[in-house]
């Protein structure tokens, strides 16, 4: 997952035409920025949340980007308008994750290891529930790495709301990982899962992509750690709601094969699974990489489509799973890798090792690395430098806008607006999603790789370092 020459070489050619893109499709008058709120340290709320258990609502953000589809659009905030602060609070370490948001509370997890329950009014902590010892990442002697100093959760938790359930998974201290369950309502811990990862180094695994719920079990997925090193493999491991019983297990390839975009598993309608795979070191024969899989409850593999250039994809480490499948209205599916190739395959027969529908370079290329959000006929795509906006017709796309020039998280659309975190420099942007125009931007601190906001009745909650910020919206 380091980059070569090559690629740094093309990042550069690509920044300058992006800003000249920007600078045509966007306008060049940039609000003057918002500043969010001073972080604080940590208050108690006056009394427990009051929760009750019934179904996802209008208001709630269970799962990463929302949903179990991953498009990442909140269509029940108000219109955003002048954004401004509401509070910071600072966590005892760094986040990864999305913020989630269920009946008034911000679960957010650390790399300390410790999960937050936190008021989205006010920002009082509810309840802090700490799942062990993280792992000092300097002790590890990781030959790959670029999460430090701690190593604990670093995907995105999901939660039940039908059974008051917080899914998260930890890699705990001397390096293991398991599955916990939390009480939504307490932060009480209901059970913990140990998973196994055979055959693998498991210090060089790394859980990145959020947990997926269906089917009865929370889906945790696995890589390696940044530049591949040592023997990992791509794994899904499906564990029982309830904790019991033995898991289910997909390996992606005999060896690597990644299954690291942040957004996880799509979970289909009838219960099947969608995830992008990325490289491993195979340049002979095709061993299920750079591909997009279809799996059953079960993890058992249903369909593929594999990129016809894997074996040199493979070579220069532009791997396909770099980002999570997007499902499209019309049964389709894209997929867009660090090549900034998209493909558009069919969802109920993805075709095979070069078997997609229409496949295009993104004009003006596009590092690609994250989760998209899709709302019709556009698709974001988040990358190196800024967000490229594809128009989905039939069987074709196009590039509709390239937005500012930025280091692009994971978008998503909430108030009308598309918004995404420069997780490098610092800045929330505001973008109107059917041109790339700035409407809104929003200093708050750079934040940690592929990072993401969420939204929640006119609200923004962003993780910015240890920090996590709540925006008013409305």
């Amino acid at each position: 997952m380091l980059r070569p020459p090559l690629v740094l070489a093309s990042l550069a050619l690509a920044s300058l035409v992006a800003t000249t893109l920007a600078a045509c499709g966007g306008g060049s008058d940039t609000p003057a920025a918002v500043h969010a709120a001073v972080a604080a340290g940590p208050a108690s709320c006056a009394a427990p949340p009051a929760i009750v258990a019934r179904a996802p609502g209008p208001a709630d953000w269970p799962v990463y980007h929302r949903a179990g589809d991953r498009r990442g659009v909140d269509a029940g905030s108000p219109p955003a308008r002048r954004v401004s602060p509401m509070w910071g609070v600072r966590l005892d370490g760094a986040m990864s994750a999305q913020p989630l948001v269920v009946q008034g509370l911000v679960i957010e997890a650390t790399e300390h290891d410790s999960v937050y329950a936190v008021d989205a009014a006010s920002g009082c902590v509810a309840w802090r529930t700490s799942l062990g010892t993280a792992a000092n990442a300097a002790a590890l002697h990781l030959r790959c790495n670029n999460i430090a100093p701690e190593l604990g959760v670093t995907a995105t938790p999901a939660v039940d709301p039908l059974t008051g359930t917080v899914y998260v998974v930890a890699f705990l201290d001397p390096g293991r990982y398991e599955m916990d369950a939390l009480d939504l309502a307490s932060g009480a811990i209901r059970w913990r899962h140990p998973i196994e990862l055979p055959a693998s180094n498991v210090l060089e695994q790394l859980s990145r992509p959020a947990i997926a719920l269906a089917n009865g079990r929370a889906y945790a997925s696995f890589g390696g750690r940044a530049g591949d090193c040592d023997v990992y493999h791509g794994f899904v491991v499906g564990v029982n709601a309830d904790g019991s019983g033995p898991d289910v297990r997909f390996q992606a390839a005999p060896m690597k094969g990644a299954i690291w975009a942040p957004g996880g598993p799509v979970t289909l309608p009838g219960g099947d699974l969608l995830v992008s795979i990325g490289n491993s070191d195979e340049l002979r024969q095709y061993d299920g990489t750079n591909s997009v899989v279809r799996l059953s409850p079960d993890l058992r593999r249903l369909d593929l489509f594999g990129a016809s250039s894997w074996s040199h994809l493979n070579q220069v480490d532009f791997d396909l799973g770099s980002v999570g499948p997007t499902v499209l209205d019309g049964g389709r599916v894209l997929q867009v890798g660090k090549d900034g190739t998209g493909y558009l395959l069919d969802l109920d027969h993805l075709g095979g090792v070069g078997g997609e529908l229409f496949q295009r370079s993104l004009a003006g290329g596009c590092y690609a690395i994250g989760t998209t959000a899709y709302r019709p006929p556009l698709v974001y795509v988040p990358c190196d430098h800024g967000i490229t906006a594809l128009r989905v017709s039939g069987d074709r796309f196009d590039v509709a806008w390239r937005g500012p020039d930025f280091r692009s998280g994971p978008p998503i659309v909430a108030g009308g607006l598309l918004w995404d975190l420069d997780f490098e420099g610092g800045s929330l942007w505001g973008l109107d999603p059917g041109t790339g125009a700035v409407r809104q931007r929003v200093a708050v601190a750079a934040g940690e790789h592929f990072v993401s906001p969420s939204s929640s009745a006119g609200r923004l909650y962003v993780p910015a370092g240890h920090a996590l910020f709540a925006l008013s919206a409305g």
